[in-house]
């Protein structure tokens, strides 16, 4: 039986958004990992959610200031149970555009999920990652263990380190069609970027399971 804990990439700036966020994950276990610094760094907050991880099978992080698809959290437990190996992503855009090519296809065939492998040069959204916790620890401890390799100067992106790990140790990320969270860009970037109100496809969900029930869909 899989045990979901859930851990929110959080910046003291946006505590207005956190009671709603965590009313929708209940009744999974819910942690707030906040972290500030000057420059942002989203990528020291992500580090942060990845340490001291409690007992579970997976870890599942989200970002801020996302929207929760209905019955995710019943959902997202179907999802664990049929992925005990595989990082899945619950949040994928139209960028990289290789990517969001692939998934307009997946979709096209009626596909629920998008296995893909990165460029060295393609990020991978960290939206929202259910990590089974054995590669959250390995992704840690390739960081850690691999500074040069995530780019100079230090990374400060998130997704972008995110990226570098899959390419270079050929790992494999798996994404559900459609999305179980949406990014409605609404709030300002923690780096500083304006909110486009869903107007910047880059950074909102190709597809979103927002009508439609996800525990309707087979993700066995």
């Amino acid at each position: 039986m899989s045990k979901i804990v859930a851990r929110i990439q959080a910046h003291p700036s946006r505590e207005h958004l956190l009671p709603a966020l965590q009313e929708a994950l209940a009744p999974l276990p819910t942690e707030v990992s906040t972290h500030a610094s000057d420059p942002p760094n989203p990528w020291l907050g992500y580090r942060k959610c990845l340490t001291d991880i409690p007992e579970c099978s997976h870890l599942l992080i989200v970002q801020d200031d996302v929207c929760l698809s209905r019955n995710f959290p019943p959902a997202v437990t179907h999802i664990a149970e049929a992925n005990p190996d595989l990082p899945v992503g619950l949040f994928l855009a139209r960028l990289p555009n290789r990517v969001g090519n692939a998934a307009l296809q997946a979709a096209k065939r009626r596909a629920h999920y998008l296995d893909i492998r990165l460029r060295i040069n393609e990020f991978c959204p960290v939206v929202a990652v259910l990590w089974p916790v054995q590669k959250a620890k390995e992704f840690l401890t390739w960081t850690e263990a691999n500074p040069s390799r995530l780019g100079h100067p230090a990374p400060r992106s998130d997704d972008g380190v995110l990226g570098r790990w899959v390419a270079l140790t050929k790992q494999t990320v798996r994404f559900t069609i459609p999305s179980l969270v949406q990014h409605p860009d609404e709030v300002e970037s923690v780096i500083g970027r304006k909110a486009l109100w869903g107007a910047d496809r880059g950074r909102v969900a190709l597809f979103f399971s927002d009508e439609d029930d996800p525990l309707e869909i087979d993700w066995s």
